[in-house]
């Protein structure tokens, strides 16, 4: 390349280099228009789209409005009314503040302002990408309209890259639906072509208008949000974790009324159902985090989707501990205890045989020592008694099959429970209990993983250890031998121990009492491939592994044992890996499943 001079780039060019900046596609243009317009004290705002927005867009309110001898200022680039010194800069209140959104979209597009400040009081201007064509008295209604035709015309490279209609359509649906959630008290409308898409009423609440766009068992499904921790407050709502989805499409987060796209308060908002959905899944949640102005940057993109936080670690434990209380405060998983006394339903257990306890299969358990299966110490402890009693966790011995029963017990009692009562074992995978208002099933690895997963998180890192006769070996992918490394103590931590023969080859000595010599093998495989590091993700797995599994047989018993064990604990309404333990029904869901009433 050849040395040129430092020059001054033109007006139009400088505007098109802002335009690639603040005008992504036409949803970009809603946004900064409607911004606009709450800015401006709008109290009601209608949007227009034609083919994605691409060919036409318009957008118009009732606020204060543009003087006549201000337009043509309004479309200079970083002419500006919100902002006037470097102190209103540290502290915006209003959503625009560059002045470059309205010269931007009008260097790319036929553009057309028409304003007033009073009814009937009028003034247009009209634009071509950037070059003002002139500018006329009108009549019309105090506020401001503006119309934008043919985005991107004379900036092919950028129209290339846009969307089908039905697709860029839907951006700019999605970005009014996150304007209008965030205002409640302005009046919303959305068009695609002539037709009403949305409309939103002022005066309704967050509930009202999100009822309009994700299902409703989703919306009623949902647990208010509100906290405040001194000058910081966030309210909003949290959808429950049994509705939880495979996509983040559902999780909308504000600050200061301002939509965002915050990687802290994800994180925050993820780490709060941690343990209530699975890894993959991912929640329902409308957030609005209100932030003294000064300790928040918004001037961090032209876009402003994007902030800093002055105290970042400070906003993810709000954001998260908010989240967690409004999940503990509402939580509809089963609660037993505290339900009435009542008689049992025994037509019930009598008439359906598959949740009477069936003969287990012989070749489900091995022997080990004893008279039959040891779940838990009695009375009750939180820890097992010893190892041994963990090593025999449903082990039932071979000459013991012949002589079991199937005793068809009556229903019985829950210590505990205030009449709550252990009907039977279904599918065998399933516990169930009755009380005077509601049915309740209970996934027994479920149950028996947060059981396990409660008593090793108690125990730390102080995990017994059997040692074997001859080790265990298997073999390591150089990826696996560096995380290995890694987790080398939190694996001694458990109770392993573990010798590295060569960079590929991994021989374990002594395996944790909860594991047989099997299972730990198959625990250390599917460490290293989860890439497990935490003790909380160990014990998860570790917990899974021992847990009794879906299959196994369990007599009264151990039932009634293992429900009162998971009773007891401060969390267990979710496994360690986020399932939930139980479900229930009420007489009034089960009314609905019968249709005796709507």
């Amino acid at each position: 390349m050849q040395q040129q001079q430092i020059r001054l780039l033109p007006t139009d060019l400088l505007n098109q280099i802002a335009a690639g900046e603040v005008v992504e596609r036409p949803a970009s243009v809603i946004k900064e228009l409607i911004e606009n317009a709450l800015d401006a004290g709008a109290t009601r705002i209608r949007v227009q789209v034609r083919d994605g927005g691409q060919s036409y867009i318009k957008v118009s309110d009732n606020g204060f409005g543009i003087s006549e001898d201000q337009l043509e200022l309004a479309v200079t680039r970083h002419a500006t009314s919100k902002l006037s010194s470097l102190h209103d800069l540290q502290e915006i209140r209003s959503f625009g503040f560059r002045g470059e959104a309205l010269p931007s979209i009008a260097s790319v597009s036929r553009f057309r302002l028409a304003s007033a400040t009073q009814d009937g009081d009028g003034a247009v201007l009209e634009v071509l990408h950037g070059r003002i064509l002139g500018q006329a008295k009108t009549a019309m209604p105090k506020g401001t309209e503006i119309e934008i035709n043919d985005l991107f015309a004379n900036v092919p490279a950028r129209l290339k890259f846009l969307k089908q209609p039905a697709t860029e359509t839907r951006k700019c649906t999605d970005l009014s639906v996150r304007m209008a959630l965030a205002n409640p008290d302005v009046d919303f409308e959305f068009l695609n072509a002539e037709r009403t898409v949305h409309r939103f009423m002022a005066g309704q609440n967050l509930a009202q208008r999100l009822a309009s766009i994700w299902p409703r068992e989703v919306v009623e499904s949902s647990y208010d949000v509100n906290f405040a921790d001194g000058p910081i407050s966030i309210h909003g709502l949290a959808g429950d974790p049994a509705m939880a989805q495979a996509r983040a499409d559902r999780i909308y987060v504000y600050v200061n009324t301002r939509p965002v796209q915050d990687k802290i308060i994800l994180s925050a908002i993820r780490e709060a159902y941690r343990g209530r959905i699975l890894g993959k899944e991912y929640p329902q949640a409308v957030l609005f985090l209100q932030i003294p102005p000064d300790e928040v940057d918004v001037n961090v993109h032209p876009a402003k989707t994007e902030v800093r936080f002055q105290d970042e670690s400070a906003i993810f434990r709000i954001v998260r501990k908010a989240v967690l209380q409004s999940l503990d405060q509402n939580s509809h998983q089963t609660q037993i205890q505290g339900h009435a006394s009542v008689q049992a339903i025994t037509h019930i257990h009598q008439a359906l045989p598959e949740m009477r306890p069936a003969i287990p299969d012989p070749t489900s358990f091995h022997v080990e020592t004893g008279e039959k299966r040891v779940l838990y110490d009695q009375p009750w402890s939180h820890k097992f008694a010893s190892s041994v009693a963990a090593q025999q966790l449903f082990e039932t011995p071979k000459d013991l099959m012949a002589s079991i029963e199937d005793p068809a017990p009556a229903p019985q009692t829950l210590p505990n429970s205030a009449g709550a009562q252990y009907l039977g074992q279904f599918a065998r995978t399933y516990l169930i209990l009755s009380s005077q208002n509601e049915i309740t099933l209970i996934d027994q690895h479920a149950a028996h993983e947060r059981v396990l997963f409660n008593m090793l998180r108690t125990q730390g890192a102080r995990g017994d250890r059997r040692p074997l006769l001859l080790p265990l070996e298997t073999s390591l992918h150089p990826a696996q031998t560096a995380l290995l490394q890694e987790i080398w103590t939190q694996l001694e931590g458990l109770g392993f121990s573990l010798e590295l023969a060569s960079r590929q080859r991994l021989l374990i000595h002594a395996v944790p009492t909860l594991l047989t010599p099997a299972k730990a093998k198959e625990f250390i495989e599917d460490v290293l491939a989860s890439k497990s590091r935490s003790m909380e993700d160990l014990w998860a797995v570790m917990a899974c592994k021992s847990a009794i599994k879906a299959g196994d047989v369990l007599t009264p018993d151990e039932a009634l044992a293992l429900v009162d064990s998971w009773q007891r604990l401060p969390e267990k309404n979710y496994c360690p890996h986020g399932r939930p333990v139980a479900v229930r029904w009420g007489v009034a869901d089960l009314e609905k499943l019968f249709k005796r009433r709507s």
